[in-house]
C-alpha cells in the first residue's frame, strides 16, 4: 500500500457516516414496510437514488473497474518477469516465493472459514434483501456462477483469444496470458524485454493514477452509494457490516497473532515474545502508514540489525515481500467475497467456487497495485467470477481505512517472518546469519 497520504481516508469515513446517518433518518421518516415485507419506498426517494445518488456512485465504481484488466495484466506480468531475472539466485528464491504462497493461501482459507461459520452476511429480512439485489443488479452481476466441468475450467483456464477474455472479464484467462506472458519476458534477451516491461511497467502506473483519481473523489461516491442502499434499506444492513468488520478483524489476529509466529518459532527458532519485540519498530509504521513500500526501509534494517539477516537476504526477500507477500489482503479479500455472496446471491455458494474465490484471492492478492484502495478493483473483478455484482463493493468502501490498517500490519509481519525462515534456512551457506536468542 502507498502512504496514506495520498487519499482521504477520513473524508472517505466522513462520506460513509454521513450517508448511512442520512439514508437511515430518511428511511426512518418517509420508508414503510408493505404487506409482504418489502419496503415501500416514497417515488421521490426512488427518483433521487436513480438520477442522483446511483449514478455519481456509479461514476466512482467505474473509474475503478475501468482499471482491472490493463491492472492485473501489467501487475502479474512484470511480477513474473521479475521474479524470473531474479530466478538466478535459485534456492532463495524458490524458498521465498513458496513461503509466500503458503501463508497467503493459509489467510485465504482461515478467511473463508470464520465466514462460513459466523456467515455475515446472514439476516438481511426477505423484502430488504431484494431490494439490495435490486439496486446493484447489472447485466454482468446477475450473470450465475458457471457450472464448473473439467473442459469448462481449461477453456476459462487457456482462452483462445486474449482480447475477448480481456472484455468478457474472463480473469482466469486474463491471469493465464499474463503469465505466459511474463515467463516469455523472461526468456526473451535483455534488449528486446526491457522495452516490453518498461511499457508494462507504464500502464501499470498509469492504472495507478486512475484509481489514485477515482479515491480523491471517494467520499463523495461513497456518500452516495451509501445513502442509496440505507435510505432504502435502513439500519438493518449497518448490523450486518458490523459483524463483517469483526470477522476480518478476527482472521487477521489469527494470521497475525498465531500462525505467522508458530511458523517462525517451528522454522527459525525465534519464540513469538522475540519475535514481536524485535519486530514492534515495524509493526508500528506498517499499522500507521497502510504501507508495505512505506515500511520497507525500517524492514530492512529491522531484519539487518534485530534479526541479524544477511544483507544480501534481507535485500532479495524484503523488497519482493512488499510486492508479492500479501497474506493479509487475501484474507481481506476472501472474507469480502464470501460476504457478499451472502448478502446477494440466492444459495450459498458451493465447496468448488469457494476454492475458486481461494485461488483467485492468491493471485489478486500478489498483483494488487501498491496504492490505497489498489486491491478493491481486483477484489471487483473477483466479484465478477463468482456472479456477484461488481457494484457492491460499495457496501464496505467507506469502512475499509481500517481493515486496511490491519491487514497491511498482517502482511509487513508476514514480509518480516519470511526473512528470517529463509535466513534461519541459509545458515552456513555462503553467508552465516547471527544466530537467534533462545525461544520464549
Amino acid at each position: 500500500m502507498a502512504s496514506s497520504a495520498s487519499v482521504p481516508h477520513t473524508r472517505i469515513l466522513a462520506g460513509l457516516v454521513l450517508g448511512a446517518v442520512a439514508g437511515c433518518l430518511v428511511n426512518y421518516l418517509f420508508v414503510e414496510v408493505g404487506p409482504d415485507q418489502r419496503p415501500v419506498v416514497p417515488q421521490w426517494l426512488r427518483l433521487l437514488n436513480q438520477n442522483v445518488t446511483e449514478p455519481v456512485g456509479q461514476v466512482f465504481l467505474r473509474l475503478l473497474f475501468v482499471t482491472v484488466v490493463p491492472l492485473v495484466f501489467a501487475s502479474l506480468a512484470v511480477g513474473v518477469a521479475q521474479i524470473g531475472s531474479v530466478g538466478a539466485v535459485g534456492r532463495v528464491g524458490g524458498k521465498t516465493i513458496a513461503y509466500f504462497l503458503v501463508i497467503t493461501t493459509i489467510a485465504t482459507v482461515i478467511g473463508l472459514v470464520l465466514v462460513n461459520v459466523v456467515r455475515p452476511g446472514d439476516g438481511l429480512p426477505p423484502g430488504d434483501l431484494a431490494e439490495l439485489q435490486k439496486q446493484f443488479a447489472t447485466d454482468a452481476g446477475q450473470r450465475k456462477p458457471a457450472e464448473y466441468t473439467v473442459m469448462s475450467f481449461v477453456q476459462s483456464v487457456v482462452p483462445n483469444n486474449p482480447f475477448r477474455a480481456a472484455a468478457n472479464l474472463e480473469m482466469l484467462g486474463i491471469i493465464t496470458f499474463a503469465l505466459l506472458v511474463g515467463v516469455g519476458l523472461t526468456k526473451l534477451d535483455a534488449h528486446k524485454a526491457a522495452p516490453v516491461v518498461h511499457l508494462l511497467e507504464a500502464i501499470g502506473e498509469l492504472m495507478v493514477f486512475i484509481i489514485t483519481l477515482a479515491m480523491r473523489l471517494a467520499p463523495i461516491g461513497v456518500f452516495c452509494l451509501i445513502f442509496a442502499t440505507t435510505s432504502q434499506l435502513g439500519f438493518a444492513l449497518l448490523g450486518l457490516l458490523g459483524k463483517y468488520v469483526f470477522v476480518v478483524l478476527l482472521g487477521l489476529a489469527i494470521q497475525g497473532g498465531l500462525v505467522l509466529p508458530g511458523l517462525v518459532r517451528l522454522l527459525a527458532g525465534y519464540g513469538p515474545l522475540t519475535f514481536f519485540r524485535k519486530a514492534r519498530a515495524s509493526i508500528v509504521t506498517a499499522f500507521s502508514t497502510s504501507s508495505s513500500n512505506a515500511t520497507l526501509p525500517t524492514n530492512l534494517r529491522t531484519a539487518e540489525v534485530e534479526f541479524g539477516v544477511p544483507p544480501r537476504i534481507a535485500a532479495f526477500v524484503l523488497p519482493l515481500g512488499a510486492t508479492m507477500c500479501m497474506a493479509g489482503t487475501a484474507l481481506f479479500e476472501g472474507v469480502t467475497v464470501m460476504f457478499l455472496a451472502q448478502l446477494m446471491l440466492p444459495e450459498a455458494m458451493p465447496l468448488g467456487q469457494q476454492a475458486l474465490v481461494v485461488m483467485l484471492c492468491v493471485l489478486t492478492a500478489v498483483g494488487a497495485a501498491g496504492v490505497p484502495g489498489g486491491s478493491i478493483p481486483l477484489l471487483m473483478l473477483v466479484l465478477e467470477t463468482v456472479g456477484i455484482p461488481p457494484g457492491a463493493i460499495a457496501i464496505v468502501l467507506g469502512i475499509d481505512r481500517i481493515l486496511d490498517m490491519c491487514r497491511t500490519t498482517v502482511n509487513n509481519i508476514g514480509d518480516l517472518s519470511a526473512v528470517v525462515v529463509v535466513a534461519r534456512s541459509e545458515a552456513g551457506r555462503e553467508v552465516t546469519p547471527a544466530a537467534p536468542p533462545p525461544a520464549l
